[in-house]
């Protein structure tokens, strides 16, 4: 015999109007399954993404043969060299100081990332590499500016380009690799600038510029090799 199915529709009224709770839980549990599944799939093809996604090459790695990244003694000898190189952190009233002498450092110019991807990089910057059983960091001095704006807070990664260094006898060009860990900013005034806390080099006043410190730790250092004719020598 063919079942009546108002019959059956007529039995699910009846159990809807006796217990309407349970009725009311069965389509929140639909719901709920239906919204997980629905989830899940955005997931799986974000998953499968990361899986295809090329894996990251650390910048320092030397992928060209035009750069080498300095390990061991060739490290050691690059460290010597650049602390020998350094520039001045004298203040413009340390300079004044009877005796003093400013070091004729090496040119540097200090690379970061502009906000809308670019290169920034510094045509005047003081800087001293430090050694200290084994730690090296570096600390360097920037006017205001977007350069200085880029390495402002503590993690940021830059870059200090020395073009004209020499070891051993020979031309080297080295690229260290910084990462922030602390930031010093000295506000421009009127009075600081006369007391003479600022740079011995410090070139902002006319636009008031304040002055930023940077400590920052040597990620790596790498060769530029002579292969390479860069031809670039910053003021």
């Amino acid at each position: 015999m063919m079942k009546r199915p108002f019959l059956k529709s007529g039995a699910a009224l009846l159990q809807m109007l006796v217990n309407p709770r349970r009725l009311y839980m069965k389509y929140i549990l639909k719901i709920v399954c239906i919204t997980s599944l629905l989830g899940l799939f955005p997931c799986l093809n974000l998953l499968a993404a990361q899986g295809n996604e090329r894996p990251y090459i650390d910048a320092y790695t030397s992928a060209s043969s035009t750069k080498i990244t300095l390990r061991d003694a060739a490290f050691d000898a690059a460290a010597k060299a650049l602390q020998a190189g350094s520039s001045d952190l004298a203040s413009a009233a340390e300079a004044k100081v009877a005796g003093y002498s400013a070091p004729k450092g090496l040119i540097g110019n200090v690379m970061s990332t502009n906000p809308d991807g670019s290169v920034g990089i510094s045509t005047i910057s003081e800087w001293v590499y430090i050694d200290v059983d084994g730690t090296d960091s570096v600390k360097l001095q920037l006017t205001e500016g977007q350069n200085a704006l880029n390495l402002a807070e503590v993690g940021r990664r830059g870059t200090l380009f020395i073009p004209d260094a020499t070891v051993d006898g020979k031309n080297v060009r080295y690229l260290v690799h910084l990462k922030v860990v602390s930031v010093d900013i000295l506000k421009y005034s009127d009075e600081a600038y006369a007391a003479g806390k600022f740079n011995s080099h410090y070139s902002g006043k006319p636009g008031k510029k304040s002055q930023y410190t940077f400590t920052c730790d040597v990620l790596a250092i790498e060769e530029v090799t002579s292969s390479v004719k860069l031809g670039i020598k910053m003021p």
